[in-house]
């Protein structure tokens, strides 16, 4: 009996030892293909953790953040969901001796938390960098805080063009242009610090008007000069206050509508797309870009200070 015993045992040991090795070194045995393979590793984790995670629809015992060891290699349809969250879900491809992972998910609450702040009725709004929110009202231009705190009106102006396409404020954040299909308006921010004793601290202005379709607006370093990019051209606006009549320069006209117009602030640099004069087909489009640092710039004032109209400038 010890005999039957101890030759029973070894041959047991001798059999299970592959397998416990197998598995041990990540290796799997498919006893029905009798083929032994390679598992690899799945790691999911959520935003907010606690989710259940299904693999090709199977509930998985364990919630996020998770890990599923000795998987064998294939796709497999991963879900992720939480009661009051939108559902996550993705193909992922288990690969031998990997860990495959699917972190940094983000469960979107199904309803969202909502809060009315300040104004009911608003044209529009612009959120400046030093976190204040400007309101367009019917009623006047309001500033307040981010949570709509410490609500102040700053002017009774409220005729503000029905589409406003864009708004930016300056680099010092002192003013807000605001501009619809062919009109550039402009609020100084600071007015009241100017203004005789009483007055509104905002003043609202129509600084340009186009005859042609606006495309963008940008700032000049320094809040006294605009950009706008027309369909047709680029134009530079000088905004002098109190002028009668403002110093307006085209300094580029486009043979073609442009596609794309960039402006990187730090550089001075204009990027838009253009075609060439001699292009066959309206696709024939480069990208160029218009270097406005300060030696170009200061030539341009120059040219402003001799002339009041944009007539008779080339294209540089």
């Amino acid at each position: 009996m010890r005999a039957i015993a101890f030759y029973t045992s070894l041959a047991a040991f001798f059999v299970l030892l592959p397998i416990v090795l197998s598995y041990a070194l990540g290796y799997k045995i498919d006893y029905k293909k009798f083929k032994i393979y390679k598992t690899g590793i799945i790691y999911v984790s959520s935003h907010p953790a606690g989710a259940s995670v299904y693999i090709n629809g199977k509930l998985h015992s364990d919630i996020t953040p998770m890990k599923i060891e000795n998987v064998k290699p294939g796709t497999y349809k991963v879900e992720v969901r939480r009661d009051g969250f939108y559902p996550w879900e993705r193909d992922m491809e288990i690969r031998p001796n990997m860990v495959t992972k699917a972190d940094r998910i983000i469960l979107f609450p199904v309803t969202q938390e909502m809060k009315k702040i300040a104004m009911s009725e608003i044209a529009d709004f612009a959120i400046s960098e030093n976190s204040k929110i400007y309101y367009l009202t019917r009623y006047g231009l309001f500033r307040s805080e981010l949570d709509g705190v410490a609500l102040k009106k700053l002017s009774g102006y409220s005729d503000w063009p029905k589409n406003i396409i864009g708004k930016k404020f300056s680099p010092e954040t002192d003013r807000l242009l605001y501009f619809d299909n062919y009109k550039i308006f402009v609020i100084r921010l600071d007015a009241g610090k100017t203004e005789p004793k009483g007055a509104e601290p905002a003043k609202v202005e129509e600084v340009f008007t186009s005859p042609d379709p606006i495309v963008d607006v940008f700032w000049y370093p320094g809040s006294n000069y605009i950009m706008a990019v027309s369909e047709k051209d680029i134009k530079v606006i000088e905004l002098r206050e109190g002028a009668l009549k403002r110093n307006v320069a085209s300094i580029y006209k486009f043979n073609s509508r442009p596609q794309g117009v960039y402006y990187n602030d730090d550089a001075g640099i204009l990027y838009f797309t253009d075609k060439k004069p001699d292009a066959v087909s309206d696709e024939d489009r480069f990208l160029y870009k218009l270097e406005l640092k300060d030696n170009f710039f200061n030539n341009m004032i120059r040219m402003l200070v001799k002339k009041e109209t944009d007539e008779g400038y080339e294209k540089r």
